[in-house]
């Protein structure tokens, strides 16, 4: 069985603002703010990814513990998911 890959869609584009990431979806005119742990997980979901793959990319750039990390991503790819930043296949 493999793992679920994880990647970005491409209807959302953005650009760097002083310390976050703000993106408008070209489709619909939406647009949102992502913070720095939502900024590095979409730079990571820029190719297919688990989310342990993302997981782990998050540990080597903040101090989080495992346990709290797998929760926090598992939580932001859910949510990235319902605002179609991101597919799950």
């Amino acid at each position: 069985m493999s793992e679920t890959m994880w990647q970005r869609t491409e209807e959302w584009v953005g650009t760097e603002v002083e310390d976050s990431f703000v993106m408008i979806n070209m489709d619909t005119g939406t647009y949102l703010t992502l913070n720095r742990t939502a900024s590095v997980v979409w730079d990571a979901l820029e190719t297919p990814q688990t989310q342990d793959a993302v997981e782990q990319r998050l540990r080597e750039r903040f101090d989080v513990s495992a346990e709290a990390c797998h929760a926090a991503v598992s939580a932001l790819l859910r949510q990235m998911q319902d605002l179609k930043l991101a597919t799950a296949q």
